[in-house]
């Protein structure tokens, strides 16, 4: 009885957010394409492949330090203000010569206070922190949008590029991390930052660590199969793209589609039972695939509060190596 009340109470939680979230994606605002402009951008990056996709250029910026900052990205598009990543850093006990912890919001998220106390605790056992504003969010929205809305408005070509900018992006900041001192550079995701975390772990070499939270492993999934995906559904229909259509770039923008550039047992995947955005089905074949990385799972749906905490309580008890001995505070306990 208790477990069907909390399946009840999730999913009343996501379909109102994804209601509001869906009035948004209604107003269009982020563009459309024709089905043939959606293909050959498909037939493009395919036959360049995920190397190039995601390519991070020779030259890293430098200039990391304590506060907020932003750089160029190395992924232009035609919104200005997005064409600059935000970045806030709260250096660790050695200054940005400790270890380093990049955190990954979710989508439509609109205020970093929460990731501010995940900044704190991190400090508190000797780690540098990093918040990294995910394209179109937050610093990066255009004038007169909602904090993400760009993402997924309708327009597939611009979230496939959000994406890829975001994908190159967090792999250039692991890289000005370690330039800057950092000895080991993890990452620590929530839904689409977990979506974003995933292909970087399968695109950057030697990162310490990756803690995806209810990560989106498969976009069409997300699209289709799900209520978020209510209004997306009906704009790709309109505009003549099917499922199929869109399945094509999946190889390239998909988590489960990767192989990990680290150890599986650095890899802690969380779902929520109640989730239909990033079913928990879905998430235990990745972590599968993925050849065995921890897999946990909260009671809740897509939106709510206990997986965090629940994540960072996991990562500790899966991965102490990480947190015991040698980047500890003298005199301070870990747990």
């Amino acid at each position: 009885m208790i477990g069907q009340l909390h399946a009840l109470q999730s999913r009343v939680v996501d379909s109102t957010a994804f209601f509001g979230i869906g009035l948004w994606q209604l107003l269009g605002r982020a563009g459309r394409h024709s089905p043939q402009e959606w293909d050959d951008y498909v037939r493009n990056w395919l036959t360049r492949g995920g190397e190039e996709f995601y390519r991070v250029p020779d030259k890293i910026p430098e200039g990391l330090s304590e506060g907020r900052m932003s750089f160029a990205s190395p992924v232009m598009g035609d919104q200005e203000e997005n064409n600059r990543f935000h970045l806030r850093v709260w250096p660790g006990t050695k200054g940005l010569k400790s270890p380093a912890m990049v955190m990954l919001h979710s989508l439509f998220s609109a205020s970093d206070v929460g990731y501010a106390h995940w900044a704190s605790v991190l400090n508190r056992l000797g780690w540098t922190a990093v918040f990294y504003d995910l394209p179109y969010h937050f610093r990066r929205r255009p004038k007169g949008t909602w904090s993400g809305e760009f993402v997924f408005g309708g327009n597939l070509i611009r979230s496939a590029e959000a994406i890829r900018q975001a994908v190159t992006e967090v792999r250039m900041v692991t890289r000005m991390l370690k330039a800057s001192g950092a000895p080991e550079v993890g990452l620590w995701g929530m839904s689409l930052g977990g979506w974003v975390a995933g292909l970087a772990l399968c695109h950057e070499p030697d990162l310490a660590c990756g803690w995806l939270v209810q990560p989106i492993p498969d976009v069409a999934t997300a699209i289709w199969d799900s209520e978020g995906g209510w209004v997306l559904r009906r704009q790709m229909e309109e505009r003549g793209l099917d499922r199929e259509r869109v399945e094509k770039l999946l190889p390239l923008v998909c988590p489960s589609h990767g192989k990990l550039q680290l150890p599986s047992k650095r890899v802690l995947v969380v779902g929520g039972s109640h989730d239909s955005v990033a079913p928990p089905s879905k998430l235990r074949a990745l972590s599968e695939g993925w050849g065995g990385a921890h897999y946990r799972e909260v009671g809740q749906g897509h939106i709510g509060y206990q997986a965090m905490p629940s994540t960072w309580r996991w990562g500790r008890e899966l991965m102490p190596e990480l947190f015991i001995g040698k980047y500890l505070p003298v005199g301070r306990s870990w747990n």
